[in-house]
């Protein structure tokens, strides 16, 4: 996993931040995770290769992501993803209230660069 560092003051920095998997403070590196739903069913979409030639067609779905932030300490963040980060992330509060909504998608993030609670909309290939 990649180590990100927010440029800036952040309302949180005076806060001690304690990892999430084992319990060890400070926690200085973030993880972001978002819980995700389809926000549209497939669309065709038109192109061309090199703006010449026919119109292809392929198939593209919306997707709405909520972003929540895990932190970890640096042993915790250096290790791949494992079982029990994904049970940490499912037992998520924030997860556990989206899934109620109706969010059936979780997604490690390391290059989001938002804040917890910001909400994007992604088109993936079907």
């Amino acid at each position: 996993m990649k180590e990100l560092s927010r440029s800036g003051p952040d309302a949180s920095a005076s806060l001690i931040r304690v990892c999430s998997q084992c319990g060890i403070a400070p926690a200085p590196v973030r993880l972001p995770f978002a819980v995700g739903r389809p926000d549209s069913p497939p669309q065709k979409r038109e192109y061309r290769v090199l703006g010449i030639g026919p119109r292809r067609k392929r198939f593209v779905q919306r997707y709405r992501w909520v972003w929540y932030i895990l932190w970890l300490c640096r042993s915790c963040g250096s290790e791949p993803p494992t079982e029990r980060l994904w049970n940490i992330i499912q037992t998520h509060p924030g997860t556990q209230r989206l899934v109620q909504e109706g969010y059936t998608e979780t997604r490690l993030g390391p290059e989001f660069d938002g804040a917890e609670g910001d909400v994007t909309i992604t088109e993936e290939p079907v």
